[in-house]
């Protein structure tokens, strides 16, 4: 029987409640993911001046193996929390949620194998010497580490399959500080590099144990329960998780073999180079997985209600808001990012100033909600999207391997962005037809304003390199800082409506 759809016009906002709901959850979210990349940053900024520039090499390639070979847990969680949200009734997402346990074990000692034995591949192949041996114990350790935490982790997409997104947003916050205290414990304490190697992994442990006790606290009735594994409650979340492991599968090639093919190509020490330009690159990518969290389920629900109103407000206002965080950050990192780099890492770091800028630059686009991987998976699209991600996939290896070895560092940022920007127009296109949204509509509503701020802000940020001292880390920080606040404070101020500011008020003084 179809279900009543909503009576909207495709230019009037949604209800208020489940504007705030979605609002507060986007905002916390983005804080959540902020404190953890804050921890991440916090640790190799600490590390960048501890550490050797080889041996920093040797922890970024090893210890991001528990960032980029979680192919397995990505996969199952936005297609158990898709499926948890197509749930309406709460008793068959409890069974689903059950159903879906197995399948968290599975992915997460599929993953700890495949980070031992990539780790100790990297260890025989790219490192030798003292290098080496601490690379094998940080890559088992480190694999021991993940495959606790990926299981642990269904808990917490449990708590947003329920749309608890607060909730999961405040666990996610107290587990980046408490993952910041034990890492910062270690590395004060002189532990070895193979220990810091292992423990690096530890945030989703920590994230999942939080939530599991929040879960039971709550009395939401996540556990487990072997009857409710049944093969249709499987093949609700399997399919979808399928393409998405491709999907994924094409993120490690893209984002994780860059490092291994400068290290190939070049040595440990340009690894070492490329860190902060990977690093800040993944701010953006860890901040567009961020907005997943929300929209999954959200996109879901409007499919399974057929809801078409508030699907096509959620692709318009939501690629308003989501262009409007991200491009000044992405203009500001490609306008002073030799600045940057010399202020956060030190001058060591400053041949990775170009790479910097090429590597984010495809994110003045990707920075729209409509093109995002987790907004066309809620409303059905994965296979669309993983056919897509593989054509992306192939250009980037085959520009990254043949761009390298003559230019080096730029040749794998090349290989990244560029594939990215040609597959934009097949994105939209796809995120428009499944939305019901029009071109006109978004590029009047999202794009219009924010490029054109975008201009402004590259405008004054040029003026401002020309004319202060940027060898001064002061300066360089309350520049950026300044562009940035400067963007959103005319956004708010002359770009969004008196009922979009209405509700950014209630968000930031929680009166709304």
């Amino acid at each position: 029987m179809r279900r009543a759809r909503v009576a909207q016009s495709e230019g009037s906002a949604p209800a208020p409640r489940e504007a705030r709901l979605l609002a507060s959850a986007a905002l916390l979210q983005q804080v959540a993911q902020g404190a953890g990349l804050l921890s991440l940053l916090t640790i190799v900024t600490i590390l960048a001046r501890r550490l050797s520039v080889a041996e920093l090499g040797a922890y970024g390639l090893v210890g991001s193996l528990a960032g980029y070979l979680l192919v397995l847990r990505n996969s199952v969680a936005s297609s158990t929390v898709r499926a948890l949200a197509g749930a309406v009734d709460r008793e068959e997402r409890r069974l689903v949620f059950a159903a879906a346990v197995p399948l968290y074990v599975t992915a997460g000692i599929g993953t700890g194998v495949l980070i031992g034995g990539a780790g100790l591949l990297i260890a025989g192949l790219i490192l030798d010497g003292e290098l080496a041996d601490h690379a094998r114990l940080g890559a088992l350790g480190l694999g021991a580490v993940t495959a606790a935490g990926i299981t642990a982790t269904a808990w917490l997409d449990g708590l947003r399959g329920e749309r608890q997104f607060v909730r999961a947003a405040c666990i996610e916050i107290a587990a980046a500080s408490l993952y910041l205290v034990t890492m910062l414990t270690l590395v004060i304490a002189g532990a070895g590099l193979g220990a810091l190697i292992s423990v690096s992994g530890a945030l989703p442990l920590f994230s999942g144990v939080l939530s599991a006790l929040v879960a039971r606290h709550a009395g939401l009735g996540l556990g487990v329960s072997p009857g409710a594994v049944t093969r249709a409650r499987v093949m609700a979340i399997v399919p979808t998780a399928g393409w998405l492991v491709v999907v994924e599968l094409c993120n490690l090639a893209m984002y994780a073999f860059s490092r291994v093919i400068i290290g190939a190509f070049r040595s440990p020490t340009a690894v070492g180079l490329f860190e902060g330009p990977v690093r800040a690159h993944n701010l953006f990518y860890a901040l567009g997985g961020a907005l997943a969290v929300p929209v999954v389920p959200t996109a879901s629900r409007y499919v399974a209600t057929e809801d078409e109103s508030r699907l096509r407000e959620l692709v318009v206002r939501g690629t308003r808001y989501t262009l409007a965080f991200f491009i000044p950050l992405c203009v500001t990192l490609i306008v002073l990012a030799g600045p940057i780099l010399d202020a956060w890492l030190g001058s060591r770091y400053s041949g990775g100033a170009t790479a910097l800028a090429i590597l984010v630059s495809y994110w003045l686009l990707y920075g729209g909600l409509v093109v995002t991987p987790g907004f066309l998976v809620g409303v059905g699209l994965a296979r669309e999207v993983a056919r897509i991600m593989l054509c992306v996939a192939a250009a980037n290896l085959a520009l990254s391997l043949s761009l390298t070895p003559e230019l080096g560092l730029e040749g794998p940022a090349i290989g990244t962005a560029l594939p990215f920007l040609l597959a934009f127009p097949i994105l939209l296109r796809l995120g428009l037809r499944a939305s019901g949204a029009s071109l006109g509509a978004l590029a009047r509503s999202a794009w219009a304003p924010n490029y054109t701020l975008a201009a402004l802000l590259a405008a004054m940020l040029l003026a401002g390199r020309a004319a202060l001292p940027m060898d001064q880390t002061a300066v360089v920080l309350g520049l950026a800082a300044g562009g940035v606040l400067a963007y959103w404070g005319v956004f708010y101020g002359l770009i969004l409506d008196p009922e979009e500011r209405a509700l950014v008020r209630g968000l930031l003084t929680r009166r709304a």
